[in-house]
């Protein structure tokens, strides 16, 4: 998964993600992501309305409490993995797309190609996987 799925799943903002949540949780489903997405995920706030006057905490303990209770498996990344998803991170920039979340969505890309694995995300993520379909890297993708 990426880190806009982990985000969510974390903390259960959608239906589907809530439900794969309490699966994981379970024991029914096993989730694995990149490191550079569990990092980038932690580092989000858990409100994004500007709007908002309350103080919000970032997610990062209630994330890594989820990652201990799921015993998250986190992608170990092969030099050439790494390298992979350095080349699309570069291809991103090249079209103006860059950021955290761009860098763990290439790793995320990288390593469900890899495992030929399903890559969960969120509809407003799929600026972040430009430069993957250019390169021709074929993931398949489930919105939650």
């Amino acid at each position: 998964m990426d880190s806009f799925a982990l985000y969510r799943i974390v903390d259960a903002h959608t239906p589907a993600a809530a439900a794969i949540r309490e699966a994981a949780l379970g024991g029914t489903l096993r989730l694995s992501a990149p490191a550079v997405a569990v990092a980038v995920s932690a580092s989000m706030r858990s409100c994004w309305d500007d709007e908002c006057i309350e103080r919000h905490e970032f997610l990062g303990s209630k994330l890594s409490g989820f990652c201990d209770r799921i015993g998250l498996e986190i992608g170990a990344t092969r030099p050439e993995a790494a390298v992979g998803a350095g080349r699309l991170y570069a291809a991103s920039t090249a079209l103006h797309i860059e950021g955290p979340e761009v860098l763990a969505a290439c790793h995320a890309a990288q390593m469900a190609s890899e495992r030929k694995d399903e890559l969960l995300t969120v509809s407003r993520a799929a600026y972040c996987y430009r430069a993957a379909h250019s390169a021709g890297i074929q993931v398949p993708m489930r919105s939650i």
